[in-house]
């Protein structure tokens, strides 16, 4: 199995570069299998803002354009809070490398928060942006960044190994979200923590897949940050495993469906043998 992570104008896919095959990525697998019922109430919460914050242009649109306008509103904040969290991702990106990024005004205390994090912990990078994947159980992904961090001594840490300068490896993903971090956060984190391969960003190498300590979210907000660990062990990662079946149970529903069956008195073979007895 060799991965190779092809980037496209909308996102990116993976493929086996020893079958042509795509791999699925975390993302896509917790995606089509893991429940999600916030985001009913997101839809519906988020139709009705644009209605009412657009009402006086859209009472100027026909009625067909302004049902299509609404339908469509929701996606608007979605894509522009994507956009915000990619360029955000991409700034952390440089900034763990020690890199100086030019920052819009309306990401500034993003990238704030996200420098103070990488000062208080002393985050030192071992691997950014880095694709790991399993060939065992055949996912993929792209971690954000594994690092070593100075955590606290308090003994709510004692748990969490450490090297002989106190520094502990972690598995870290940034998050830009209103939200914050949810459970399934520890769904992503989980597979690629237990991947066994990890190809290195800057030689291209596939190497074993480096042991970690812990594994968090970083969430970045206007005004600061929250560093929130993450249960990631053998058993979330067996979770991970029961949604990637459910996700493969619920993409092959569709091969489940026969064509209609055809009455006996018009069967295929009475067809045939009417239409080869009729002259034209």
């Amino acid at each position: 199995m060799k991965i190779q992570r092809k980037n496209t104008a909308r996102g990116h896919y993976y493929v086996d570069l020893d079958t042509g095959e795509r791999v699925k990525g975390v993302t896509t697998i917790n995606g089509g299998g893991l429940p999600k019922p916030a985001l009913l109430n997101w839809a519906g919460d988020a139709t009705a803002e644009y209605a009412v914050d657009n009402w006086d242009e859209l009472a100027k649109l026909p009625y067909s354009e302004r049902l299509k306008k609404i339908k469509g509103g929701r996606y608007e904040k979605r894509d522009a809070a994507a956009n915000k969290g990619s360029a955000v991702h991409k700034m952390a990106e440089r900034l763990v490398a020690g890199e100086k990024v030019t920052v819009p005004d309306e990401l500034a205390g993003y990238v704030e928060s996200c420098v103070k994090f990488l000062d208080d912990f002393q985050v030192r990078q071992v691997y950014v942006e880095a694709v790991v994947y399993s060939e065992a159980n055949r996912h993929v992904g792209t971690c954000d960044l594994i690092a070593d961090v100075l955590l606290p001594d308090m003994p709510e840490y004692a748990h969490i190994s450490r090297d002989e300068e106190g520094f502990s490896r972690a598995l870290l993903d940034w998050k830009t979200s209103r939200s914050g971090i949810f459970g399934d956060v520890a769904l992503q984190l989980a597979p690629y923590r237990h991947s066994e391969f990890l190809i290195d960003p800057r030689t291209g190498d596939v190497v074993e897949m480096p042991a970690v300590d812990f594994a968090a979210g970083v969430h970045l907000t206007p005004t600061g940050y929250h560093f929130i660990p993450l249960e990631t062990g053998e058993d979330v990662y067996r979770d991970f495993l029961y949604v990637a079946e459910v996700a493969r149970i619920v993409d092959g529903l569709r091969d489940l469906v026969g064509d209609p069956i055809v009455p006996p008195t018009a069967s295929q073979y009475a067809l045939t043998k009417v239409a080869e007895e009729v002259p034209f």
